[in-house]
């Protein structure tokens, strides 16, 4: 059995949690088990998802929960797993996902993403590649199903 964390921006949490149920669906459809680590976005409010991380900060619980969040899912996670899943919809790589991306490199973890771009900045309309970040994927995974064939 391996285990994949995932890395994703809370703005693609819904899609996130589609992409592991299927993945989740396929493993059991074909025997597998795969041990499945994803960032904690089930307490956070949903219209966070929709702002930028400035404005996220701005909201008094968010700010008193974010860097907890990032701790746990970096030691409690990204250290533990055998592969580190970045989910980039559209390419998009926030602050916190870029770090547990470079975290992710230093501690010798194979590294997929499910988009070829590494953009940071303003999502959608004031983004920038970030070369630094793309040095480290491995490769880019675009499905579940390919996923698992990678984990297996």
């Amino acid at each position: 059995m391996r285990s994949v964390v995932f890395c994703a921006s809370i703005r693609f949490r819904n899609e996130l949690a589609d992409f592991v149920n299927r993945l989740q669906a396929e493993a059991a459809k074909s025997g597998r088990h795969v041990h499945v680590l994803t960032p904690n976005f089930e307490d956070d409010d949903p219209k966070l998802s929709k702002m930028e991380e400035k404005d996220r900060l701005k909201d008094d619980l968010y700010r008193a929960i974010v860097a907890g969040k990032v701790y746990d899912h970096l030691f409690r996670k990204v250290r533990v797993a055998d592969v580190c899943f970045i989910f980039n919809k559209d390419g998009y790589i926030g602050a916190n996902t870029n770090g547990e991306l470079f975290a992710a490199a230093v501690l010798g973890k194979t590294i997929y993403a499910l988009e070829d771009k590494t953009l940071m900045g303003s999502y959608p309309h004031g983004l920038y590649e970030e070369p630094s970040s793309r040095k480290f994927i491995h490769d880019i995974v675009s499905d579940p199903e390919e996923l698992l064939k990678r984990l297996h």
